[in-house]
């Protein structure tokens, strides 16, 4: 079944509602009590209250409102603005409730019976067959090897080595940059003792010419 209720309120006041569906659920009681609930913002929306999905229609103070099956959203909005044009169209002509109620039971009936029906059933079709395609790719890359178990040791492996090279070359450019440090201090020792040595031979007494 495409749309399981519908209703058309200005506010919180319901002008006219009708339920079609067959389970426990009483959907126009849950429609008023969602009716508070509804932003009035943007011009179609979604909301979900109590496990259902409401799709709505903004229309000036008027709100558009049904619960349909989850599958098939473009649909529910096609009906959402045939409610609203066929609406308009009757209150023109009488403001009865009867008649609105009437004229919303033949437009529910007719997209679940003639429109709703087959094209429901082919978008349930197409998602079974995309299923089919994706568990069958599956199985393909199973059959290669490459589960995703295995994808992950793979990958965990690869951190690891990335982890030990990382180790390693700090390692490697410390012990470089400690032999430069070695190096420039030895070459500092050096050059230290060059100039004490020279500063002694520049400064130390001559010694006095032997008389004879």
């Amino acid at each position: 079944m495409l749309i399981l209720s519908a209703a058309v309120a200005r506010g919180t006041f319901v002008l006219c509602e009708y339920d079609a569906s067959t389970g426990a659920d009483d959907l126009t009681e849950i429609s008023r009590k969602v009716l508070p609930k509804i932003p009035r913002t943007g011009a179609i929306r979604s909301y979900v209250y109590g496990g259902h999905t409401f799709n709505y229609l903004l229309d000036k103070d008027l709100i558009f409102l049904c619960i349909a099956a989850p599958t098939a959203t473009e649909l529910v909005f096609e009906f959402l603005n045939e409610f609203r044009r066929t609406f308009e169209a009757v209150s023109r002509r009488s403001n009865r409730e009867v008649e609105l109620a009437r004229m919303l039971r033949d437009l529910i009936m007719r997209y679940n019976m003639e429109n709703g029906g087959g094209r429901v059933e082919q978008v349930e079709r197409d998602l079974e067959e995309v299923t089919d395609v994706m568990r069958n790719n599956l199985g393909k890359v199973i059959e290669r090897g490459e589960r995703i178990d295995s994808l992950l040791d793979k990958t965990s492996a690869l951190k690891a080595e990335s982890v030990s090279f990382r180790s390693s070359a700090k390692r490697y450019n410390d012990d470089l940059w400690w032999r430069d440090q070695r190096g420039k201090m030895f070459l500092g020792i050096v050059a230290m003792a060059a100039i004490v040595i020279l500063t002694w031979f520049m400064l130390r007494p001559e010694k006095p010419p032997d008389g004879s």
